[in-house]
């Protein structure tokens, strides 16, 4: 009898012990997919069990062992709902908050960030953020983003990769296009996972609002920008739907004049003393158009494919410059130059085509990317040098710039184990030529070729925890790289590489203190004009080139983030085997000839740390930011290691009202202190000044827009030391301009375009 009871209790502990799987997808009052909802499997004394957290397409398993009563699903802004615990859920709809849907409510919420195991959500609708004017305004005001002169940077990261609704952005211009309040979230991830390219450092994901019914619908906005020159963009976007066909396009025309004025110092430590004081003027005039048109079908909630295809035709192409200099040679006037150079740049239109594939098959979710570009670049430069005491010369020159990629990105994803699976391949085929002419042989003539293949794969697994989210990811990444000189393979500068590329990441909530901790191995390949082996000519003192020898640098880094309330901590270091810096070279056979080049140095480290204040006063929202740069580097010159002694110290300060729900206004300062990076030093502190007041009507479908930019008219100050030779500059660009941005949109629905793209990087390299 003994025996019997036995056997029944440990039946009994054995059908307790058999876990039970509880799966389902989660989407909103629109139908679209909510990702990071929480889903907590309580018991009967509502007990917390286990927990997981939906991936990007909505979808959640979780494993139960135990007595197992009820669901728990909630999204922050959304009803919190709770379910039987069957074993396939199906799709749950969670619907708004009533409280949220009131005006008054808007005006005073918070953005509210969200740690996960890569980076930081924002929920940008219903909140102040949906108010600022554009997309790139969001941008800059969230914790660790900011706007640089040349686009959008991620602090410790630089540049990243953007995507809008899973399609990457090729022209940051398309942030200007954005209108904020159509942003449903932006997340900002700091260490992407197995599934990026391994020199992909950021990324940033926006997410926009589903818009809601069927038809035609547009938008168009006219920007005009009055500075020293006059700039425009005016541009449509359109949009039919009808059932799960969704046709789109957009035609975008631009005016941009810039200018540029230079002071630069050159000083040259040979046999003789050399001193440049050298003065430039530059003016740019492009005019272009910019087209897409692309086609997306939704077959049902498991199956949608597309393509897009986008070209940009240049009617104008041109820059044209001034340059001055007085030569000083051991304490004595040598000689005065003055050069007058012209660009004229001819681009066939470039080609970019994306098309994709998003499905469920069973439990396996697919999501296929197929990517082609081609573009050609001709210019050719006249440099009219005149000498006062030596030879006065015409150097001229033809340089041929074609790049061509091909490639193709797959993503498998299973719930497994109460997690996420995934894995993938990416491959990718690129071929650039780069040829440059100069007939007077002042310079050498160059016919070089890159042809480089490519092809990763990759496994993901994450999953949730009961107090936050792990992931670990690896990356396998080969590459072989084949150089031409002339037509002739050059064994020297052909290489191939086979790297792994870990990754870990843990997400942790403790009441309301959230935490994030990742380590990551990543890759920095030269860029493609880094690679070139043309000399480009600027006068008989200065010189500019490529270095074909190049490597790619390997970096171990290592990143935090706490955020408790509105206050919010980044910390971020980095160890780099071979980095790439500028150097500057004698060329052989001139002493007086700088040769401004890239090369490598053994290792290096650097120290990003960030500081973020976030409160909000009704109307009123601001957000102060603190930022520490440290460098750690020795770089070899003749006169020994050249090291960075000082820290750079960053202060943002962006200032946002809302005074009523259709009046809006900015005010964003930031400064940056004197300091060094690598062999750079910033010798007076930085500045920058923007404000603007936007306006809206009618139900928001039009909206005027009014800013100042540099309104304080900075300068940058910059130090370069090579050793021997140093380079002191200081540059004025034709940025302090009055915007005004008028926005009518009708009907707006936007596309359903999921396509994530393909060889990201190598678009980037290129």
């Amino acid at each position: 009898m003994k025996r019997v009871q036995s056997l029944i209790l440990m039946l009994a502990v054995a059908m307790m012990a058999v876990a039970t799987t509880f799966t389902g997808r989660v989407i909103d009052e629109t139908g679209a997919p909510v990702a990071f909802a929480n889903i907590v499997v309580l018991n009967p004394d509502s007990a917390y069990i286990a927990g997981a957290t939906t991936d990007d397409a909505g979808v959640f398993v979780v494993e139960c062992h135990h007595d197992c009563a009820i669901i728990k699903v909630s999204y922050l802004g959304y009803q919190t709902q709770y379910l039987p615990t069957t074993g396939d859920l199906g799709t749950i709809q969670l619907q708004p908050e009533a409280t949220l849907l009131g005006e008054v409510t808007v005006k005073a919420a918070m953005p509210v960030h969200r740690l996960t195991s890569e980076g930081m959500v924002t929920d940008v609708e219903n909140t102040l953020l949906g108010r600022v004017g554009t997309a790139e305004e969001v941008l800059q005001n969230l914790p660790g983003v900011q706007k640089k002169d040349d686009g959008i940077e991620v602090f410790g990261k630089g540049s990243p990769l953007i995507y809008i609704n899973g399609r990457q952005l090729r022209d940051n211009r398309e942030l200007e296009q954005l209108k904020s309040e159509d942003i449903k979230s932006v997340e900002v991830i700091t260490n992407p996972g197995a599934r990026y390219k391994a020199d992909v450092e950021a990324v940033i994901i926006i997410k926009t609002k589903r818009a809601q019914g069927e038809g035609f619908s547009f938008d168009t906005q006219a920007s005009y920008y009055q500075s020293q020159n006059t700039d425009l963009a005016l541009g449509l976007n359109w949009n039919y739907r009808r059932g799960g066909l969704d046709i789109f396009g957009s035609e975008w025309y631009n005016e941009d004049q810039s200018f540029q004025g230079d002071y630069i110092a050159l000083d040259v430590a040979a046999d003789t003393i050399w001193h440049l004081d050298n003065r430039t003027d530059s003016h740019g005039h492009n005019r272009s158009i910019y087209s897409a048109i692309g086609l997306n079908y939704v077959f049902n909630d498991n199956h949608a494919l597309g393509f897009r295809y986008d070209t940009r035709h240049f009617f104008r192409h041109q820059m044209d410059g001034t340059f001055t200099a007085d030569v000083i040679a051991d304490g004595a006037f040598y000689d005065h130059l003055v050069n007058t150079t012209r660009h004229r740049t001819t681009s066939n239109m470039p080609h970019t085509l994306n098309a994709y594939y998003n499905g469920r098959v069973g439990k396996t979710t697919i999501d296929l990317n197929l990517d082609y570009m081609f573009y050609k670049d001709r210019t050719s430069q006249v440099n009219d040098e005149v000498s006062q005491e030596l030879d006065s010369r015409v150097v001229t020159s033809q340089s041929l710039v074609r790049n061509q990629l091909l490639a193709g990105k797959l993503v498998l994803s299973w719930n497994l184990w109460g997690g996420n699976f995934s894995a993938g391949t990416e491959v990718s085929d690129t071929h650039r030529n780069d040829d440059y002419v100069n007939p007077e042989q002042v310079v050498p003539t160059s016919f070089t070729e890159q042809r480089e293949q490519g092809y990763a794969f990759f496994a993901e697994y994450s999953r949730g925890l009961p107090f936050g989210n792990v992931r670990v990811g690896l990356r396998n990444e080969n590459v072989t790289s084949d150089y031409y000189n002339q037509g002739v393979r050059v064994d020297e500068q052909s290489r191939t590489y086979h790297h792994l590329f870990p990754n870990v990441g843990l997400s942790a909530r403790f009441g309301q203190v959230q935490m994030m901790l990742n380590y990551a191995m990543k890759i920095q390949r030269p860029h493609y004009w880094e690679l070139r082996g043309n000399v480009s000519y600027g006068n008989r003192f200065a010189w500019e080139s490529g270095n074909p020898l190049l490597r790619p640098t390997i970096l171990n880094t290592v990143s935090a983030m706490a955020m408790y309330r509105w206050m919010n901590l980044m910390v971020d270091y980095k160890h780099s085997r071979d980095p790439i810096v500028n150097v500057g070279q004698e060329v052989p056979g001139s002493e007086a000839t700088t040769l401004i080049t890239k090369d490598n140095v053994d290792h290096s480290d650097k120290l990003r740390v960030m500081m973020v204040f976030s409160p909000s006063f009704g109307i009123y929202q601001p957000q102060w930011t603190l930022g520490l740069i440290k460098d750690w580097i020795k770089i070899p010159s003749p006169t020994g290691y050249i090291s960075p002694s000082k820290s750079i110290f960053l202060l943002q300060l962006n200032n946002n009202l809302r005074f009523t729900p259709t009046l809006t206004a900015m005010a964003s300062l930031q400064l940056i202190s004197k300091g060094d990076m690598e062999n750079v030093s910033i010798t007076r502190m930085g500045y920058l000044l923007d404000v603007s007041l936007t306006k809206t009507f009618f139900n928001d479908r039009l909206s005027v827009k009014v800013a100042g930019k540099n309104l304080l008219n900075s300068l940058d100050h910059v130090h370069l030391r090579y050793g021997l030779r140093q380079l002191y500059q200081e540059s004025h660009r034709d940025s302090r301009e009055l915007e005004v941005t008028i926005k009518y949109k009708f009907n707006a629905a936007q596309s359903k375009y999921r396509g994530t793209g393909a060889g990201q990087a190598e678009r980037e390299r290129m």
